[in-house]
């Protein structure tokens, strides 16, 4: 058991939290399955053991576990199908169970409900202060969520992504240099105020998870995601697997050290990716003038640039490359997708990117397959949502166990209970 203790003498702790379970390789079958009928909608068993590449048995077996817990049913057969077997489709029961997905930000919160086909049914942002009564604002975005359901005692599981290194057996913020928190066990403080499974997650590797069961997964095994935004992070798939570290952790590629005489980061090294491709960090630095702090101010002062912001971005496009490239030449992984926030400025980092890894990849391992993801608002968000959902099909989360009231420290979700010292995290 882990205890914090933090000034005024509130404790956190992580003895009611559950146990870490890694995922078997039928869990993530199962996921997969979900996310291809979510997309693709009625199938028959043979139809999904081809497109996702699963042995017949393994399909068969999945399916009728999913049917058991209610996310999918079978239709009539199909004798259109010709000689044999009937073909037998089945399809997901789209409002069988939402999910709650919760992106973290600096100043805000945006929350999202999906049902389990991928669908947003609600979604809001709301102000954020990330040093005070934390948990209770997490609380009240959870309950105006579930307040807007018809029914609410469907929702099976919380995700939040965070920008920073999470322990993700333990659902602990260990440190985000974006939000100053340190050793925070946000997922066993909401879990207990709103009994429902809360699963915290880099926000890099919920996105990624999300890819594996509902996006590029479906046709590659193995592939990286960069996120740059302000936190820059990179998910590692492979083998349709999401890498995770020792116990949980979260990979940590914006606090490599690309030049130890560099700017002092706040995790105590120096010259950290995150100094100089963080987008907080890039738009202080850039010395944009009085519009400096926004995007659309930066992309405006390079509309009339001559040269040195210009400069400027393509230098950090070039640490991003090497390091990058570095990745793929250890990992032999040549597919790269880009997202985040400041995929805004990409024309302006994609040269100095480009030559960063053409100076670094292993002539073997070109030509590179790099795919540009266009960012919204939501993305960190549905990524939150899709790891929430991942989570629960994997850790076999049953349907419809939840109490069938909104229990009242939410159903007041306009009225923030009373801060407590064990509600905000250490500050770095």
């Amino acid at each position: 058991m882990i205890v914090n203790t933090f000034p005024g003498g509130g404790e956190i702790s992580t003895a009611h939290i559950r146990p870490h379970i890694t995922a078997t390789r039928d869990a993530v079958s199962r996921a997969e399955i979900l996310g291809l009928l979510g997309q693709a909608g009625q199938l028959s068993r043979s139809e999904i053991a081809k497109r996702l590449g699963l042995g017949p048995a393994t399909v068969t077996a999945q399916i009728r576990k999913l049917m058991t817990d209610g996310y999918v049913r079978e239709l009539a057969a199909d004798s259109r199908a010709g000689a044999g077997r009937p073909r037998v489709p089945v399809e997901l029961i789209p409002d069988a169970a939402f999910v709650i997905g919760i992106s973290v930000r600096p100043t805000s919160l945006l929350a999202v409900t999906m049902l389990i086909d991928g669908t947003i049914t609600n979604a809001a942002t709301v102000d954020f202060d990330p040093s005070e009564a934390v948990v209770s604002q997490f609380c009240a975005v959870v309950g105006a969520q579930r307040a807007a359901l018809e029914h609410p005692q469907r929702v099976v599981a919380i995700g939040i992504s965070v920008s920073g290194a999470v322990d993700q057996a333990l659902s602990t913020v260990r440190i985000s240099t974006t939000l100053n928190w340190q050793d925070f066990n946000l997922g066993a403080e909401l879990q207990r105020q709103v009994n429902i499974p809360v699963f915290v997650s880099n926000d890099l590797f919920a996105l990624a998870t999300r890819e594996v069961s509902f996006g590029l997964g479906h046709d590659k095994d193995d592939f990286l995601l960069l996120g740059l935004g302000y936190g820059v992070g990179l998910g590692i798939v492979n083998h349709r697997k999401v890498f995770g570290g020792s116990g949980g952790s979260s990979t940590e590629f914006g606090h490599m050290s690309v030049d130890p005489q560099g700017p002092l980061c706040v995790c105590g090294n120096r010259g950290c990716l995150q100094v100089y491709a963080g987008l907080a960090e890039m738009l202080r630095n850039s010395a944009i003038g009085e519009a400096e702090g926004t995007i659309s101010a930066l992309k405006a002062a390079l509309a009339t640039d001559t040269g040195e912001l210009h400069a400027f971005l393509a230098d950090i496009g070039h640490r991003l490359g090497r390091s990058v490239g570095g990745v793929v030449n250890l990992l032999g992984i040549g597919t790269i997708m880009v997202t985040g926030e400041t995929t805004e400025l990409w024309d302006a980092l994609a040269g100095g990117f480009q030559r960063g890894l053409a100076e670094s990849v292993l002539n073997f391992l070109r030509p590179l397959d790099i795919t540009i993801k266009a960012w919204t608002d939501a993305e960190g968000a549905v990524g939150a949502a899709g790891l929430a959902l991942h989570n629960a099909i994997s850790l076999n989360v049953p349907l419809q166990t939840w109490p069938a009231h909104v229990p009242p420290e939410i159903q007041a979700h306009q009225q923030a209970p009373k801060t407590s010292a064990a509600e905000s995290p250490h500050s770095i």
